[in-house]
């Protein structure tokens, strides 16, 4: 242990024996977006001492305001999410062991990039990948913690298998999709994140050092009136009616809600994943793309601008196309200028 943790020993609820199990502790990632940087980049100072970071998407000037891992240069050069963290949190804590994997988590990959870890920390934007999150954490036996924020609200729930439920039950009992703001209609205050990051991390170091986390779905208002709190679902236990909790079924896994094209939560883009993914050629595509796009290349990517849209690709075959939301487009755009 190092002295940049004497604060943390003091504290009666870490203390020294806290601490080395803090240290001994794999936390993953999935998302490193505005919650997902800054739960991350508080792990890696609590002392954490392995962390994995998934994440599918590059930086964009508009992260800048509440992604606090990254910086212009990051923007400018489309990042990956996942690497610019990961090199920014080998300069704030060299002592932790940070793997970034610019991926996107899928039903194929999900069981191997989650196991081995003690927690996994869901910051994602949409809900196929929460469910997957949460599917393949509860496979694995893995507690979880889903923290999100949308417009002024923010929310954390924590799973810890089998004695509390899984985001598929708390589902049951929330407001059916479609009757609530997303990032889409409403934004988000800047500082938000911020607080929800905190409040996710402070039950993932409550899992690492044996102490009981906190039941049921916290949520925030911060914006209308004086800041509020308040705890839902306290008493709420797994369902036997969810495939997951009641039945040892995982539809995530089994590909159910996966789709090719997505369209990405607060944007104007599509991800296309191919159906037979393999790593593509980009000298090859970079040679053909020239004579009508314009094309450099960047960190494990390859980025092309033609037709109105900038097309990036990355190592694992996916492609995210930036300019239209509409996913047929998108299709046929990736179709027309990468192929297979």
């Amino acid at each position: 242990m190092s002295a940049r943790h004497d604060r943390s020993i003091l504290f009666p609820g870490i203390g020294p024996e806290g601490q080395k199990r803090i240290e001994a502790s794999a936390i993953a990632f999935v998302g490193v977006g505005a919650v997902g940087a800054a739960a991350a980049e508080i792990a890696a100072r609590a002392g954490f001492g392995r962390l994995t970071l998934i994440d599918r998407d590059v930086v964009e000037e508009s992260n800048l305001s509440r992604q606090f891992l990254f910086d212009a240069e990051d923007a400018k050069a489309a990042s990956p999410k996942a690497t610019a963290a990961a090199r920014r949190l080998a300069r704030i804590a060299p002592g932790v062991e940070v793997r970034a994997l610019a991926e996107d988590l899928d039903h194929v990959n999900a069981l191997r990039h989650l196991k081995g870890h003690d927690v996994v920390f869901d910051g994602t934007d949409n809900f196929e990948t929460r469910l997957l999150v949460s599917d393949a954490s509860r496979a694995l036996g893995l507690p979880s913690i889903a923290a999100a924020c949308v417009g002024s609200e923010g929310l954390v729930a924590v799973s810890r298998p089998p004695k509390t439920p899984c985001l598929r039950c708390f589902l049951e009992v929330l407001p059916p999709a479609g009757s609530g703001p997303t990032c889409d209609t409403v934004g988000v205050v800047p500082s938000l994140p911020l607080l929800v990051a905190a409040a996710g991390m402070t039950e993932a170091l409550r899992l690492a050092v044996g102490a009981e986390t906190s039941p049921g779905v916290l949520t925030w208002e911060v914006w209308n009136g004086a800041l509020t709190s308040r705890r839902r679902f306290e008493a709420a236990r797994p369902s036997p009616a969810c495939p997951a909790c009641g039945e040892g079924r995982y539809p995530a896994l089994e590909g159910e809600g996966s789709s090719s094209a997505v369209r990405l939560c607060g944007r104007d883009a599509v991800q296309i994943r191919p159906r037979d993914p393999a790593p593509p050629d980009f000298e090859s595509l970079a040679r053909r793309l020239a004579s009508v796009a314009s094309v450099r290349r960047g960190e494990g990517i390859l980025i092309a601008n033609v037709d109105g849209v900038t097309l990036t690709l990355f190592e694992d075959g996916r492609c995210l196309i930036r300019g239209t939301g509409d996913p047929v487009r998108a299709r046929a755009i990736y179709d027309q200028y990468v192929g297979r």
